[in-house]
């Protein structure tokens, strides 16, 4: 590792390859195929112990590692709206699809006002309580990652 007065520290030679002669930071497979002892380098320069990144998987190892390498890019959320849906306008035509459906059900059903009325809130409640568990999830997620 070598001090580079760009950067002001020293690159472990994953680093310095990218970073410095390639000059663009890597994508996902490319680190997939690189070695897991130039994953690890990486890891130590920042500060990371031996001993708790001793026996990580390798996968693992990348996710690690890439936000280190893309700081920007490296935590993309895939699904940001609820009901799983990447964009507005798909979250519009599932919500749209969602309540058709549980109009056509409770049609078929059969019940009064009331007990429709419920059962709608009780199925708002439900999907409302399932996309803050998911949120939560997400956030976990992502400090792990970072």
């Amino acid at each position: 590792m070598n001090f580079v007065p760009e950067f002001g520290r020293n690159l472990s030679p994953l680093e310095r390859k990218y970073l410095v002669e390639l000059k663009r930071v890597p994508k996902r497979g490319e680190l997939m195929g690189e070695s897991i002892s130039n994953l690890k380098s990486v890891l130590q320069a920042r500060g990371w112990s031996r001993s708790s990144i001793s026996g990580v998987e390798k996968e693992t190892l990348v996710l690690k590692v890439l936000p280190y390498l893309d700081p920007i890019n490296a935590v993309v959320d895939d699904e940001p709206f609820p009901l799983g849906s990447n964009c507005a306008i798909q979250f519009i035509l599932r919500a749209i699809f969602l309540s058709l459906v549980l109009i056509f059900l409770h049609s078929f059903l059969g019940l009064s006002v009331v007990a429709n009325t419920a059962l709608y809130a009780s199925e708002v409640l439900i999907i409302t309580i399932r996309n803050i568990y998911l949120r939560f999830k997400k956030r976990e997620k992502l400090r792990k990652l970072i």
